[in-house]
């Protein structure tokens, strides 16, 4: 799925650069060259603004629209009319499957819609009664699915059993629709137990198949012990599924009867059964005391050599591996908390908190919200005002309690002062000089500039100087001028030719 995954991520990726390249890049030519086309201002919030837009459709908008079109395409074959063309529908079918493929979905959420397309068209198939190979294949499909749901397992039964021979991997399905049974059925076990005697098929997963078709007593019985016993006594097995075949199987007719009521009552008199199937070690201590005395005897003694063999033997369970693999088990089952999980466990129970408090706050304001919208207006233009009060109040505190640096003050009573000093003695010693901007950041002043410079306007320097509230301002002024009435004559020419809109005359000492 490493392909779908990429496709995934280069297709949002070039729908958000196709986006940022035609939307972005024309919002901003409209925004500067026609709707503003005299002001000057840094639009830098204005592009990040417009990258995340384009991000978010580029990468959400494009799944909202695959996922929209997926849906649309689903809806309209729910309701299919009875004649309706078989094959456009299945082509249908077969389309919005490949469709889970694209580009619009990982392949986690495209395996998820597949599954809804793949139930949905095992049922139209159902419908129509197809039973062709792609048949079979959708009805696999849909029943790995949904393993509970029997309509999918009628089909596959009905298929499965036209004499061919099964090969692994149609067992394995027969075998997880037999675990799937809460509750056997009866016909169902006997059926399957069937086809795989049919096959010869014998494995630790068609055992419990076969003694369950023993315990419902199946019309297979016979042929399940005619096949399975040999199996069980080539391999002198004693444990507990064998021991539950061993007792059903004496109640059929069988040469070998005596040699499984003996293993049957040995396993009585070792006692390992007690604690593992309390029933069957009582069935075995009744086919125990239904033999000879001399025979009873004989299984004793032999049960009491095997017991103080295993007293003198000294088995080494454990090897190093197992003894860290059972320490990694405890672990995994929660017998055992590892630092690592309990650190983990720390870090989700408090982004857990933090996540409810966040929305406890964000749904408090909401409501909030809510219940202001309902107030009357009065009571509401009464609250704007009380607020607007707060905030003078508290920029009045901020005046006192911060108050601007006495250098920066002097600074601009001296430069006002200048400004508007217009005698005739001041002025020769004076230059005058045109400030057309004042901005924050030396990106903004250098941006400001090539602009201006592009208009053809010359003789432009910047000036950085400290703000009151922290940091600098970056003046932007043009030319030096002998008088006042010099200076705003060229900057009304600007005005005139629209180059400016705004401007403040500056006066300097001479250098």
């Amino acid at each position: 799925m490493l392909f779908q995954t990429l496709k995934f991520y280069l297709a949002r990726l070039s729908v958000s650069i196709l986006l940022v390249f035609g939307v972005g890049f024309s919002a901003l030519y409209f925004l500067h060259e026609v709707a503003l086309p005299n002001i000057m201002f840094d639009d830098l919030a204005i592009q990040w603004a417009i990258f995340m837009i384009c991000l978010f459709f580029g990468f959400v908008g494009y799944g909202m629209l695959g996922e929209q079109r997926f849906y649309n395409s689903l809806h309209g074959l729910k309701n299919i009319p009875p004649k309706s063309i078989v094959d456009n529908i299945k082509n249908q079918f077969e389309s919005l499957i490949e469709f889970t493929y694209s580009s619009y979905f990982l392949p986690p959420t495209g395996k998820r819609y597949r599954n809804l397309s793949v139930l949905q068209y095992a049922d139209y198939l159902l419908s129509i009664g197809e039973e062709t190979p792609k048949a079979l294949n959708i009805y696999v499909q849909a029943f790995i699915q949904s393993p509970q749901n029997a309509r999918f397992r009628k089909p596959l039964l009905s298929i499965l059993n036209r004499g061919q021979e099964l090969n692994p991997q149609e067992m394995d399905l027969l075998l997880i629709m037999f675990q799937n049974e809460e509750t056997h059925d009866p016909v169902l076990i006997s059926y399957l137990a069937g086809l795989f005697l049919k096959a010869r098929q014998w494995s630790g997963q068609t055992e419990p198949l076969f003694l369950s078709a023993l315990e419902e007593k199946s019309h297979l019985s016979d042929e399940i012990v005619s096949f399975a016993l040999p199996i069980y006594l080539s391999h002198k097995r004693t444990d507990v599924q064998a021991l539950s075949f061993y007792v059903q199987a004496l109640e059929f007719s069988l040469p070998k009867k005596d040699q499984l009521k003996t293993i049957l009552a040995q396993s009585f008199c070792d006692g390992n059964l007690i604690g593992v199937s309390p029933s069957l070690h009582r069935k075995c201590e009744e086919i125990f005391y239904q033999l000879s005395e001399v025979k009873q005897a004989e299984l004793k003694s032999k049960s009491d050599e095997t017991h103080v063999a295993y007293k003198l033997k000294k088995i080494k369970l454990f090897r190093k591996e197992d003894l860290q693999d059972l320490k990694n088990l405890k672990v995994e089952m929660g017998l055992v908390a590892s630092k690592v999980y309990l650190l983990w466990s720390g870090l989700i129970w408090l982004a857990r908190v933090i996540k409810n408090i966040g929305k406890w706050m964000l749904l408090r304001v909401l409501d909030g919200v809510y219940l202001f919208g309902k107030l009357p207006f009065k009571v509401k233009l009464g609250s704007f005002t009380i607020v607007l009060v707060f905030i003078l109040i508290g920029l009045g505190f901020k005046e006192i309690w911060f108050p601007i640096k006495e250098q920066d003050s002097l600074v601009v009573q001296n430069e006002s002062y200048i400004a508007n000093d217009s005698s005739k003695d001041k002025e020769k010693n004076r230059v005058y000089t045109v400030q057309i901007a004042a901005v924050i950041s030396a990106k903004q002043a250098n941006k400001l500039v090539r602009k201006l410079k592009e208009n053809g306007l010359k003789n432009l320097y910047v000036v950085k100087s400290k703000r009151r509230s922290g940091g600098h301002w970056y003046k932007l002024r043009v030319g030096q001028f002998t008088s006042k009435s010099r200076a705003s004559e060229f900057a009304n020419r600007l005005v005139a030719d629209k180059t400016l809109k705004n401007y403040f005359i500056i006066s300097l000492p001479k250098k």
